[in-house]
């Protein structure tokens, strides 16, 4: 289907324009506006900036554009015949230096340069279009023959379009060429200062360049109380002090050394002291006879040792096992710092990682904003459609919705920081990086069998399961000591008495019966009973007695002294020494498990060793890869957006190259950020991270 001929055209072209629009960040600000001479100041002529602020061209626009010469078609679009003369005068470009010294690649020194339409392919007429499903192709009677018609590779056109006459707006190709040399110096000079190399520009997005979570969610904070800025050395260092993980096997190590302090102590004589008071009253039959009655107190204290000479050897061995479980307790404690600043260095790098992708997402989103209001400049000059306008439209949702994402992730990611370093979730971690940067921190001169060296030398855990191991073969001989005799000395130092301490008594006066010395007689008794009547008892001897006085005297109360000293032997064999020699078949069970787990371990070792070496060589070339990917689909936007501003590109096209372009800063950051933490990943398998590993810059040799 034909459509009418292309009208002559201006193009306003920002000095400083063309970096940025290779970068992506503010394409609105950057690109090449096409527009007809109604439109010179019409309002939608796209301003932004890669702060979001609106820049203010179109006045300078109409200033411009009042001037003109032949412009007096202000009210519509109307076709300039061939040989008219032109619109605009060519103005003469700037220099390629003029246009990247600033962030947004503006020269604020100039205005805005006006610039004569392309010619048109043949010299002369313009060319009809051809509209494909609804985007405007190039004109219909260019060549196709690549061989007859070849591309030029700084355009995107054909390069025959170089080598045709003067058009009827009066730019040469030498002029039309000027354009894109100042495009494509100031694109090479974004690529020197942020594609080249292993590093990324880190900068926070402005807040006008991110969207609000709600009224009250302020972006990057959200939720967080307050933003803390930090740094791999400040994670690290504090990571090693307050870390949960860490303070934990702190205390395993402290209690393995105080469950080591009881079984050395078992070397030394038990010191045995005991004490008894009692109060004891009553009577009681001394000889079975002679009634006592007492009523008094009653101490008993004792003091000795005893020691055991042999034991079967469960002192010895069993002091040895826990020396071994203190040791591996001691390399838990060095593995478990590894783990930590393996986990918080790759969480810090993740953290970095987010706030690179958003400020890329920032940047997608300006560039789908910027072509947004290009497809609506063309489409109200006619040569664009609303086709494409929508295809925009539905890119810049999808970006607006990767950013919303984004800014969560990047609130994640801080809250696992500070949840992994013990911290106030509250607080908003960001990095204070301006770069994301590739950081080595292994000798790449080191082959990986240098590596497992340094590994079998240096992993905490195999000499935590060597250690574990040794223990578990002391524990058979503990298990076994209970058949063996058990040999003792003891001795002590007893007293008993009414106190302990030295005092002294008087004892109560009491009246004794005595018989008194000479011959008895004989009597009788006579007793009366409960009826009046008196009983006469048979004829008893009877002796004389007499009452002694028995005066107060004075009472020894303090202890009674003895000692005891002597040994003792004990063999017994409980359940006729079937118990022991079953716990003994179990400790050597569990002694051959420990073996097979230092095997185990030592495999695991080897595997993580080769596995981060690899990976660490794969993630060094991704980022080499990565930032060729970068290069190309930066050209590939710079030439889309070119082509589709000079009616030969389609809409679909600069869609696919601004993914392409996205997707190539993601990938390139996250291989940076993959490579660093593999980096961390294989200092942490040979057994060498630490904060001076980590953070003092040296190679790990």
């Amino acid at each position: 289907m034909k459509v009418s001929p292309i009208v002559t055209m201006k193009k306003h072209c920002l000095p400083g324009a063309a970096a940025a629009l290779v970068q992506g960040l503010s394409l609105a600000s950057t690109i090449c506006l096409l527009s007809l001479p109604a439109l010179a100041q019409d309002a939608y002529t796209p301003g932004h900036s890669s702060t979001g602020s609106s820049a203010t061209a179109a006045g300078n626009r109409t200033s411009a554009g009042s001037n003109l010469p032949n412009s007096n078609s202000a009210a519509g679009p109307s076709v300039t015949p061939s040989g008219s003369a032109p619109l605009v005068r060519p103005v003469t470009a700037p220099s390629a230096s003029s246009g990247s010294s600033s962030g947004s690649g503006l020269n604020n020194s100039s205005a805005p340069l006006l610039r004569p339409p392309l010619p048109t392919l043949d010299g002369g007429q313009p060319q009809d279009s051809v509209v494909d499903n609804g985007n405007l192709t190039g004109p219909a009677n260019v060549p196709t023959n690549p061989a007859a018609n070849p591309t030029n590779s700084s355009t995107g056109l054909p390069s025959g379009a170089l080598s045709l006459p003067l058009d009827a707006s009066g730019l040469t190709a030498k002029e039309r060429q000027g354009d894109y040399d100042v495009v494509n110096t100031q694109a090479d000079e974004f690529r020197k200062r942020f594609l080249q190399g292993e590093a990324i520009e880190l900068r926070l997005p402005m807040g006008d360049q991110l969207m609000s979570l709600g009224s009250k969610l302020p972006p990057i904070r959200l939720e967080a109380s307050y933003t803390q800025p930090i740094s791999l050395r400040e994670v690290v260092q504090y990571s090693l002090d307050n870390t949960l993980d860490i303070r934990i096997q702190r205390e395993v190590v402290t209690q393995n050394k105080w469950i080591l302090g009881n079984s050395l102590g078992k070397f030394l004589p038990d010191a045995l002291m005991s004490y008894n008071s009692q109060y004891q009253a009553g009577t009681n039959l001394i000889g079975g006879t002679i009634p006592v009655t007492f009523g008094n107190p009653f101490v008993t204290a004792t003091a000795g040792f005893r020691y055991f000479g042999f034991r079967g050897g469960s002192v010895m061995f069993g002091s040895l096992a826990n020396m071994h479980n203190y040791r591996a307790a001691k390399q838990g404690l060095r593995a478990s710092i590894n783990d930590t600043l393996l986990n918080v260095t790759r969480l810090y790098y993740n953290l970095v990682q987010n706030q690179a992708l958003l400020q890329i997402q920032t940047r997608a989103v300006d560039v789908s904003k910027a072509q947004v209001l290009l497809n609506q400049q063309l489409e109200r000059a006619g040569t664009g459609t609303r086709f494409q306008v929508l295809q925009s439209e539905t890119q810049l949702a999808r970006d607006e919705q990767a950013l919303l994402t984004q800014e969560v992730d990047l609130r994640r990611t801080a809250i696992d920081l500070a949840t992994a370093l013990n911290l106030n979730s509250a607080v908003n971690l960001l990095s204070v990086e301006s770069e994301v940067r590739k950081v080595r921190l292994v000798d790449p001169s080191i082959d990986v069998n240098q590596l497992i060296n340094l590994a079998i030398l240096n992993r905490p855990e195999l000499r935590q399961f060597e250690q574990l191991r040794m223990a578990a073969k002391r524990n058979i001989q503990v298990q076994a000591a209970p058949l063996y005799p058990q040999f003792q000395f003891f001795g002590g130092y007893n007293g008993n008495g009414q106190t302990l301490t030295n005092q002294y008594g008087n004892s109560t006066p009491s009246i004794s019966v005595v018989p008194i010395q000479g011959a008895g007689f004989t009597a009788q008794t006579i007793t009366s009973t409960a009826g009046g009547n008196a009983v006469v008892s048979a004829p008893q001897t009877v002796y004389p007695v007499a009452a002694v006085y028995n005066p107060s005297q004075i009472t020894d109360r303090s202890l009674r002294k003895s000692y005891q000293i002597g040994m003792r032997v004990d063999w017994n064999f409980l359940g006729m020494g079937t118990q022991d020699l079953a716990n003994i078949q179990a400790a050597r069970a569990v002694a051959r498990q420990a073996t097979l787990r230092v095997n185990q371990q030592v495999i695991a070792v080897l595997q993580q060793v080769r596995t981060s070496y690899l990976t660490s060589l794969t993630a060094e070339k991704q980022i080499e890869v990565a930032t060729k990917e970068v290069l190309s689909s930066a050209e590939e936007l710079r030439l889309s957006r070119v082509r589709l501003a000079n009616g030969v590109g389609t809409n679909i096209d600069v869609i696919n190259a601004q993914r392409d372009f996205t997707q190539a800063l993601v990938r390139k950051a996250q291989a940076i950020v993959a490579f660093n933490i593999q980096q961390a990943q294989l200092l942490r398998d040979i057994g060498v991270i630490s904060y001076d590993t980590i953070t003092s810059g040296r190679l790990a040799r």
